[in-house]
């Protein structure tokens, strides 16, 4: 018998699991717009937003920040990134053509898997989705996260998305540290 937190964590992957056997055709983040992008950090891409992903068979799903099971954590959805935002909404829409993003252009997704967080409240444990690792065919991986890169903290909860494109970056960033599932 499943427990609760693994049925959460099941229910949340099954939509992401949509991807898998498709390919990536276009990435465009989406994020406040400021004059000029600010996505392009020295070894991740950071946006204060989400990004919205094309794939080989049509569809369009998306990453934003939210908060599903606490604030800040990581969302998912089929559709259009745009439904989320006000009429009055003033974003930058950047179509990516990064080296790290075209080395997965094209390429199938093999896998997904979701990594969750904790928080301890007055409550108890609250578990969240903090990143989800998109594995290739061509043994790259991608990974998408809830968080933001400030100097000298740990990140952790960000009403922000971070992308990164290999896993000596995300422990550099103690991304793949303490509090995760």
């Amino acid at each position: 018998m499943k427990t609760p937190l693994a049925l959460k964590i099941e229910n949340y992957e099954k939509p992401i699991k949509e991807l898998i056997g498709k390919a990536i055709l276009s990435v465009h983040y989406y994020e406040i717009d400021y004059g000029e992008p600010y996505w392009n950090s020295i070894d991740h891409h950071s946006i204060d937003y989400g990004l919205e992903i094309k794939t080989d068979d049509d569809e369009t799903y998306y990453f934003i920040w939210d908060k599903q099971f606490v604030c800040y954590d990581l969302k998912f959805t089929k559709g259009k990134i745009q439904q989320e935002f006000s009429q009055n909404a003033n974003v930058k829409i950047h179509r990516i053509t990064h080296q790290n993003w075209n080395e997965v252009i094209g390429k199938k997704v093999v896998s997904i898997q979701s990594v969750w967080s904790y928080i301890l409240d007055k409550d108890g444990t609250i578990y969240y989705p903090e990143t989800i690792q998109l594995k290739f065919i061509n043994n790259r991986n991608v990974w998408i996260s809830a968080v933001e890169i400030g100097e000298g903290i740990t990140p952790c909860m960000a009403d922000h998305i971070s992308v990164f494109f290999d896993e000596g970056t995300m422990n550099k960033h103690n991304i793949n540290s303490e509090n995760k599932l």
